[in-house]
């Protein structure tokens, strides 16, 4: 089933429901859409799931301009207050928005399974991306524009990069990565913050995922010592593509563990 939230801002939200049970909301991560969870949720059972697309990512609305994390958060926020208390999955970016939700209220929130959030990643530094990003989006150049984001953003390696597949030429792709630019470039890398948070959390990582990717799960593990923690040695950072078998249990596992 499909419904339409509005985010505190009354920027427009789109989501599917399905199955019965206690809710599950899932975040997806940069360069993702409706789908992205589609395949890890349909794998779980005993539960209600709700996959929601975010700001400026089709086929939710474009919200005011710069993003920023808060702005997400209170999405995130929405979205729990629409369902009731409740379980929230979140990868890469996805990740970091249900921290910033948690740490600012964690009332709605009942656990926290985050994959690989790129703590490490944002900061100021980022700005200087940013003009030359602007500058590759308004020439026309979205495809460049999205291959920067992925290298110096994501700081995706080369051969990596050379490996996956064609980055497409979307100016609509384009922005919402601009989107997640703006917020990443206005957050900051302090680690030690999200030791305040006070739900049961699961961090998954993978063990082929480069730098400084696992330094960040390190760092969180370390503020959130309680965390329970799963690393898939053969996957990297895209398991939700390559693992959706594994996360999916893993998941399952640590949401029936709570209940």
């Amino acid at each position: 089933m499909s419904t339409t939230l509005a985010g505190p801002d009354g920027t427009e939200l789109v989501a599917e429901v399905t199955g019965s049970g206690p809710p599950v909301v899932f975040v997806h991560g940069s360069n993702g859409d409706l789908n992205s969870w589609a395949d890890i949720a349909g794998r779980l059972s005993g539960y209600q799931l709700i996959r929601y697309a975010r700001r400026n990512h089709p086929p939710s609305g474009v919200g005011p301009a710069p993003n920023s994390f808060g702005a997400e958060a209170g999405d995130l926020q929405a979205v729990l207050e629409s369902v009731g208390r409740a379980h929230v999955v979140g990868a890469s970016y996805g990740a970091t928005v249900a921290l910033h939700a948690a740490l600012a209220d964690s009332s709605r929130i009942a656990s926290l399974a985050l994959f690989e959030p790129p703590v490490l990643l944002t900061g100021p530094h980022l700005t200087a991306v940013i003009d030359s990003y602007q500058r590759l989006f308004t020439t026309v150049r979205y495809a460049d524009a999205l291959e920067l984001f992925l290298r110096e953003a994501a700081q995706i390696p080369a051969d990596v990069l050379a490996d996956g597949p064609p980055i497409p030429d979307d100016p609509v792709a384009a922005m919402s990565a601009l989107a997640d630019l703006e917020a990443m470039a206005g957050d900051d890398a302090r680690v030690d913050r999200w030791a305040a948070i006070d739900v049961p959390v699961l961090l998954m990582q993978g063990g082929r995922s480069w730098a400084p990717l696992p330094d960040g799960m390190e760092a969180l593990a370390a503020a959130l010592p309680a965390a329970q923690r799963v690393v898939w040695a053969e996957h990297s950072h895209f398991a939700t593509m390559s693992a959706p078998d594994l996360m999916a249990a893993a998941v399952q596992e640590f949401l029936d563990g709570l209940t």
